[in-house]
């Protein structure tokens, strides 16, 4: 991803979705729509059936970053849901969403975690937070200046648990809430400049606006595609990984069990 280069411009493969749960159930298989031909390295190829049930051979997690109330939550449930969510409650703990995709006749699943931005819940998951992550997404409120400059804070985090940009885990930023006009917003240039110095690609989007929804559909699938020219085919096996999962989000569970959602954000 070329942090130069706007997402209007980058041509991403032809996606077909499938069937998938949005619980926070790990998902360990899909059923398929429609037929995707998938074909081998020795020339012959293999055709997904419709309305039959497959396992994803591969599993990429993506972890959310920045502060509350940016929306990163809206993000996530644009993106797997293909609207926004009717009600916008803050995270508490961890918000797990996952969709499956078929990308150049390849089924993946990808699994979006998004965190709660206050420190009070930071500090109690954040270990299991960042483990296997392969990719990081950034986000800031455009008209909320603060939550841009905490960015070097998230990035300072990433960094604390080895997962930084240069260690081959892609790192992207966006600007949300692109629709709103505030004199006070953060500037696309100012944005730019800091996402050149932290090897990133920004994107200014809305999840909130409909007419932005192809918008945030490409800046998520360009960033699946690079991992799946990218990543080794055997990532993980679903058994280990759904096990992995689900323990973790047990456990953050258990860490927040205590306390209460309060505020809303979009």
């Amino acid at each position: 991803l070329s942090a130069d280069v706007g997402l209007s411009r980058v041509p991403y493969p032809e996606v077909i979705s499938v069937n998938s749960s949005t619980s926070a159930s790990v998902e360990k298989n899909v059923e398929i729509a429609q037929a995707i031909p998938l074909k081998y390295a020795t020339g012959t190829t293999y055709v997904y059936q419709p309305g039959k049930t497959y396992r994803a051979k591969r599993v990429f997690k993506v972890i959310i970053l920045g502060d509350a109330g940016v929306g990163k939550t809206c993000l996530s449930f644009r993106f797997c849901n293909g609207r926004f969510p009717a009600q916008t409650e803050a995270t508490i703990g961890v918000d797990f969403r996952e969709r499956s995709v078929a990308i150049d006749g390849e089924l993946i699943r990808v699994q979006l975690w998004d965190t709660a931005g206050q420190e009070r819940y930071r500090q109690s998951i954040v270990s299991h937070y960042y483990r296997n992550v392969n990719a990081v997404v950034f986000v800031y409120d455009v008209s909320n200046p603060s939550s841009f400059h905490s960015l070097n804070d998230w990035i300072d985090e990433c960094r604390k648990h080895s997962v930084s940009s240069t260690n081959d885990t892609p790192h992207i930023l966006i600007g949300n809430k692109c629709d709103l006009t505030q004199e006070n917003r953060v500037k696309t240039d100012v944005a730019q400049k800091f996402a050149d110095q932290n090897d990133m690609a920004l994107f200014e989007t809305s999840a909130l606006a409909d007419t932005e929804a192809d918008h945030v559909e490409s800046i998520f699938m360009t960033l699946v595609h690079k991992l799946q020219q990218s990543k080794p085919m055997h990532v993980q096996t679903d058994e280990e990984r759904a096990r992995k999962e689900q323990r973790l989000l047990l456990k953050a569970g258990d860490a927040t069990a205590e306390t209460s959602g309060e505020g809303w954000c979009c």
